[in-house]
Order: C-alpha cells, then structure tokens, then sequence
C-alpha cells in the first residue's frame, strides 16, 4: 500500500549574496517511507542515483517552474551547479543522521526574478530539466 505524502520537494535556502537557491529537487524517502510527490510519483534510491548520473553528465537545465517551449523542451533559466544525491546508504557512510534521502541541489536561476520569488516564498519548489519515463519494472 502506497503511503501519501503531502509535501513536495521544498526550497530549504535561498542564497542572494551567491545567486543560488538550494533544496531537494526530487525526495526519495521520508521517515524511511517511500515518498510520492504531488504527481503521485516516487523514487528509489538506486533510480535517483542513476538519474543524477545521467542528468550531470548531460544536463544540468534549471526551468522556470517546469517551462516548455512549443517544441516540449524545458525553457531553461540558469542551470543546477550543485548536486548530492543523499540515499540512505551515502548518508551512512558519511555519517549523516536524516529523516529524508534524494537529490539536494544548488541552482543559480539566470533571471533574478527566479531568485526573488523563491527568496520571498512565491516559488517553494525546483524545476529541473528531467522527465520521467513511465515504466512497470519499477
């Protein structure tokens, strides 16, 4: 049985000195239950991990609150320059005690009116250029 969530990946900290915004771009789990985001979709650890790969060796698109252009591809604003992905495994390893595992993320928005509405809690959440590929095996 599915366990509902209400909360979304969140901004935790908003850097304007620096131009970066930071926060959890997808959550794997909380309170070592599977999480589901608002589009009722969840994460693995491994999935995540495999995903931050690919997404920083090939991406790295931050978008304005999930932008497309008229050809579907993410309208970018500035890009992810830091990324962590923190499984339960990781977070052992180096000794790190948290209630929640997934991909933390610094992105430094080209438009500063990204930066502000995120620092004045207009925007609470990321927008990254990734998709999900929907799939039975997971």
């Amino acid at each position: 049985m599915k366990k509902r969530f209400q909360a979304d990946a969140r901004i935790l900290k908003v850097s304007t000195d620096l131009g970066l915004i930071f926060g959890f771009a997808m959550i794997c789990k909380s309170e070592d239950d599977e999480f589901f985001d608002s589009d009722d979709d969840s994460f693995t650890e491994q999935g995540m991990l495999e995903a931050a790969t690919e997404f920083a060796m090939t991406k790295r698109v931050a978008c304005d609150m999930h932008a497309r252009d008229e050809d579907g591809a993410p309208v970018q604003d500035g890009g992810v320059i830091h990324h962590f992905p923190l499984t339960s495994e990781i977070a052992k390893a180096l000794g790190i005690v948290t209630p929640v595992t997934g991909l933390l993320v610094a992105i430094k928005p080209d438009n500063p009116e990204t930066l502000e509405k995120a620092r004045n809690g207009e925007y609470t959440g990321f927008s990254i250029g990734g998709s999900i590929i929907e799939s039975e095996d997971a």
